[in-house]
């Protein structure tokens, strides 16, 4: 029997790959991240995002809606069809547009956020998608749009 300790020494590094074409946007999540004690790849494109993923497969992606060579719907799509399904996709967008959250959740998305989100719960989204078995019920963890619509997070 592992003693707790061993057992913290023996767990992986998750690794989480950022989608956006926003640079700044990028790399300050991915510090975020890196804080947070998650391996982190960045990709500013979303066929670059593709082929990071299929080199390197992610524990979670993050990836924004609106990219100039892809939309975000599309990329995760390709990722199922290129057997990578089980990885968890939460996507950011700052588009405003009504029913987003709607086709993310259509889409299998584990998380959606506008821009600029809370990172709190961000990062609470990330566990409960990396962990659903240790984490609570997302009732709390709602993100509200200023119309007060809910975005699952």
């Amino acid at each position: 029997m592992k003693s707790p300790a061993a057992a913290l020494m023996n767990r992986r590094v998750k690794k989480i790959l950022i989608v956006d074409d926003d640079k700044k946007i990028a790399a300050a999540l991915a510090v975020r991240l890196a804080a947070a004690g998650y391996e982190t790849l960045v990709a500013y494109a979303g066929v670059e995002g593709l082929k990071l993923a299929l080199g390197h497969r992610p524990d979670l992606v993050i990836m924004d809606l609106w990219m100039p060579d892809g939309v975000g719907f599309v990329i995760a799509e390709r990722l199922k069809h290129f057997g990578l399904a089980d990885v968890p996709v939460i996507f950011i967008t700052a588009s405003k547009k009504a029913n987003l959250w709607e086709l993310a959740q259509e889409a299998g998305a584990a998380g959606f956020f506008e821009k600029p989100y809370d990172p709190e719960k961000l990062l609470r989204a990330i566990a409960r998608a990396l962990h659903p078995d240790r984490c609570s019920p997302p009732a709390e963890l709602l993100n509200v749009t200023p119309s007060h619509e809910p975005i699952i997070t």
